[in-house]
């Protein structure tokens, strides 16, 4: 009995004091489902990519293809596609541009992640 409630305080512990995992995971028309630890996007061919922070971000780019940040994105005047540098930094548009907590990055395929699950 006494290791019953162990393990259940453990359980408990688990669940309340870490913080929760927000994986996105979406299904392919392959059928294959896709996860990844941030948000996910299908790239025009319908494969889908994950950013690879839990706060990043993955997003279109003119050509249809999946590019991912390792915070928030958000596109320039000019349609390129701006990050934060940092993992869960915002972007903000202003008069004078585009402004990233951390500074500003191109968003990449290699911030980017497909985990397939079986």
């Amino acid at each position: 009995m006494t290791s019953r409630v162990l393990v259940f305080s453990s359980l408990l512990f688990i669940l309340f004091a870490l913080p929760h995992a927000k994986a996105e995971c979406l299904r392919e028309s392959s059928g294959q489902t896709v996860c990844g630890a941030g948000p996910c996007a299908k790239d025009r061919s319908g494969q889908i990519f994950c950013a690879s922070e839990r706060y990043g971000a993955a997003v279109r780019d003119q050509q249809g293809e999946v590019v991912c940040g390792l915070g928030q994105c958000i596109k320039d005047i000019y349609g390129q596609i701006l990050c934060s540098s940092e993992p869960h930094g915002d972007v903000f548009k202003g008069i004078d541009g585009v402004k990233c907590v951390g500074g500003c990055e191109p968003a990449t395929p290699e911030h980017c992640e497909r985990v397939i699950l079986e």
